[in-house]
């Protein structure tokens, strides 16, 4: 099962990754001026990697089998409830 998550997550982030290029693109494509055009990308850029670095060690730190074997154990209820 983690297999799974961990390809669906790769699909995400080349998802991203190819979303940050096309505004890269773009941005370099329609600027106004070369000065705006490298001010932009400099901080998107900066941004943007900063952003999918965090997102992708937050998600590594994650413990996908102890998530989901706590969570297939969750509907089951151990307790005598008095209703």
């Amino acid at each position: 099962m983690t297999q799974i998550i961990s390809l669906f997550y790769l699909i995400l982030f080349l998802c991203i990754s190819a979303t940050g290029l096309f505004i890269s693109y773009h941005v370099l494509r329609y600027s106004q001026s070369k000065k705006s055009a490298v001010a932009t990308m400099v901080l998107f850029s900066s941004v943007f990697v900063l952003l999918l670095i965090t997102n992708a060690a937050l998600f590594f730190r994650v413990d996908w089998n102890s998530l989901l074997n706590n969570s297939s154990s969750l509907g089951k209820t151990s307790y005598n409830s008095p209703y």
